[in-house]
């Protein structure tokens, strides 16, 4: 058994009574409260002891996009998320919770908590089943089957442990989930695999993933033959995206770039996929479309139907025409444009 305790803390904190008047800043008034639950106990400071550790939740991209946090990544954020992607600093209330082994100690820290600051509402102290988070996170993600053709598996997947000792992994993509967006399980990710698929052997074909999160589309194309570009601007998500690339066999045939190099500029793209949101499709759509040859591939998606109009314009007053075809799964939407 564990003890959570949750608690809400605006972006200013307001001493408690006894404190006198006055607030600290939420990120003060956070750090206050480790400093106090990591004195807990004779052994926490050796990592032994009862305080287990505060969380601060996490906001999904869709989310912090339509509250006007963010216009530029897919990405999760949570509590250790890099300052320039910490939407939830943002957020005006903030409920965070704490874990410890034992009750002593979880009512400890609500007796400090209430002694040190004023809350509009009580702190709420339960009891928890102990979980093995490691094991639920992993639980949480045991892949998908994209189509009776692709299948896109973890690392832990005892189904992948199979397929390589068979030898028989063509079928299936690994992906080890981390800072970057794309797993398979999202209708986006789909979609663009879709298309991908459909375009066959891309053997001496360049190929650009623009927004490439954890890699999954570039990986793809590299596997049908593809020398790709992944550009992404989250120096994370990019890491995650070698280790995936390593892991499918392809890091050779793969660059991980943080910006369009001037290289493949100037027409020298056979495919481009961009899966990321319709303010960034559209604030880049002059450098996307100088990037594409004539008779290429371009793929748009991240959208949904409301989204359509702009982008399709955006993209059809820049010179020469395309053929579009839209594509759809749920309420999300795709382009896919073939440059004539």
């Amino acid at each position: 058994m564990m003890f959570s305790l949750a608690f809400e803390f605006g972006s200013e904190v307001r001493l408690g009574r006894d404190r006198g008047e006055g607030s600290h800043s939420r990120e003060d008034a956070i750090a206050r409260f480790n400093d106090f639950c990591a004195g807990l106990g004779s052994a926490s400071m050796e990592g032994d002891g009862p305080f287990l550790g505060l969380t601060e939740g996490m906001l999904l991209a869709e989310e912090a996009h339509e509250r006007g946090y963010e216009t530029e990544s897919w990405v999760l954020d949570e509590g250790m998320a890099p300052h320039e992607r910490d939407w939830l600093s943002q957020e005006k209330e903030l409920t965070l919770t704490a874990y410890f082994k034992d009750e002593g100690s979880a009512r400890a820290a609500l007796d400090w908590l209430l002694r040190e600051y004023h809350f509009r509402s009580v702190p709420r102290l339960k009891a928890e089943e102990e979980q093995d988070w490691n094991a639920t996170w992993k639980a949480s993600f045991t892949g998908i089957e994209v189509d009776e053709f692709l299948k896109v598996l973890p690392p832990w997947s005892e189904e992948w442990a199979a397929a390589q000792k068979s030898g028989s992994t063509s079928g299936i993509l690994v992906i080890n989930p981390g800072a970057g967006f794309g797993t398979g399980t999202h209708e986006t990710t789909q979609l663009c695999l879709k298309v991908l698929r459909s375009l066959g052997n891309l053997e001496g074909k360049t190929v650009l993933d623009f927004g490439s999160g954890s890699g999954i589309l570039g990986i793809q194309a590299a596997r049908q033959g593809a020398r790709v570009y992944c550009v992404e601007i989250d120096p994370l998500a990019n890491e995650n995206a070698r280790e995936n690339a390593g892991l499918n066999g392809v890091g050779e045939r793969i660059r991980f770039l943080e910006e369009i190099p001037a290289e493949i500029r100037g027409g020298r793209v056979d495919v481009l996929l961009a899966n990321i949101l319709r303010p960034i499709l559209i604030r880049f759509a002059p450098l996307i479309r100088d990037c594409l040859k004539p008779k290429s591939e371009l793929v748009l998606s991240g959208l949904i139907e409301t989204d359509l109009e702009d982008v399709i314009r955006t993209y059809q007053e820049g010179g020469s025409p395309f053929v579009l075809t839209r594509l759809e799964k749920n309420e999300w939407r795709a382009l896919r444009l073939r440059r004539v």
